[in-house]
């Protein structure tokens, strides 16, 4: 709740900030894909695909800033397949869907490229979990809600109109807890203790997005 009180505090500001000569909301229609892992698993690397959709509003500030308030379906979770030359059996898959609202400062580092950074929390709608070929959805809990941080690179292509980025998201607080015998474990540093208390997701986004802009649509149906 909290994180929906920052966005109606933020937003008057943003309608107040506009220059209505140069600035206007544009609407953002995203697609991608996710690279997901999670942190905690005992596993590495980006090997579960997912995917990545959803609408952005954009209220702009001025030439260089402006902020992104997202509204996207996003896949996570993590993938282990077997490596019988290695001797190794195990295999592992959970994917998690969620509701991801992401509120983003986005800058232009110059005409072409542009960077975003900001927290997002998101819902979980439904999960599946197999684990050696075994069905456990259910009987190890994910939480709810996920809160994160975001920062992403991005470029412009086509007269302002389609731009891709790359976005790196991850959890601050867990998707799932270790449980209590495993947060009675102390770590000397204190960035360990915080974030070692569960299962993190940690995901690599490519996503295309493409521009709707209102404003030059309603001045051209002006005579």
């Amino acid at each position: 709740m909290r994180f929906l009180y920052l966005i109606a505090i933020l937003f008057p500001f943003v309608l107040l900030s506009q220059d209505n000569s140069k600035s206007v909301f544009t609407l953002k229609p995203t697609l991608g894909v996710n690279g997901c892992q999670i942190h905690g698993d005992n596993y590495s690397g980006y090997n579960k695909l997912g995917l990545f959709g959803g609408v952005a509003v954009n209220a702009r500030f001025n030439n260089k800033t402006s902020l992104d308030i997202g509204f996207y379906f996003s896949q996570k979770g993590a993938r282990h397949n077997p490596n019988p030359e290695k001797g190794d059996y195990s295999y592992y898959r959970v994917n998690l869907d969620y509701i991801d609202l992401p509120v983003l400062l986005r800058y232009k580092l110059n005409p072409a490229y542009f960077i975003t950074v900001g927290p997002s929390i998101a819902y979980l709608v439904n999960y599946n979990e197999n684990i050696n070929y075994v069905d456990f959805t259910g009987d190890f809990k994910f939480n709810k809600f996920e809160t994160g941080v975001n920062i992403g690179l991005g470029r412009k292509m086509l007269k302002e109109k389609f731009f891709v980025e790359v976005r790196c998201s991850n959890s601050i607080t867990s998707v799932r807890d270790y449980g209590q015998i495993a947060n009675l474990v102390f770590y000397p540093n204190p960035v360990a203790r915080f974030f070692n208390k569960g299962f993190y997701n940690n995901i690599l986004t490519l996503m295309f997005s493409y521009n709707i802009d209102f404003k030059k649509k309603s001045e051209t149906q002006q005579p």
